[in-house]
């Protein structure tokens, strides 16, 4: 998703928070993206860790099935690293809540 999709999202999209994720969605051409701030996590590596459980959490828990057609954003709302059995878990109440609508 290139960064003008992104700011869309953002600001006319629908919100699920669970924690330690905020979610936000809207119809769209499938894209999907996930954030972790620098101001909450200054080194680069535990980044990328949360980057990267956060993609395995969305593809092992059926994310790009559930949101077929919408523009999903993903964003770590956390102030410490959690563990990828949280990040699983929040997701899949996400991806719960996004096949429902």
């Amino acid at each position: 998703m290139n960064e003008r999709r992104i700011l869309s999202l953002l600001r006319t999209g629908q919100i699920v928070f669970r924690y330690p994720l905020k979610v936000c969605f809207q119809e769209g051409e499938g894209g999907f993206g996930v954030s972790v701030p620098k101001r909450n996590f200054k080194r680069a590596v535990r980044r990328n860790l949360l980057k990267r459980r956060m993609r395995e959490a969305w593809r092992r828990g059926g994310g790009p099935q559930a949101a077929a057609g919408l523009d999903v954003f993903i964003y770590y709302v956390g102030k410490q690293v959690e563990d990828y059995e949280r990040i699983e878990k929040s997701v899949a109440q996400v991806v719960d809540d996004l096949a429902a609508r």
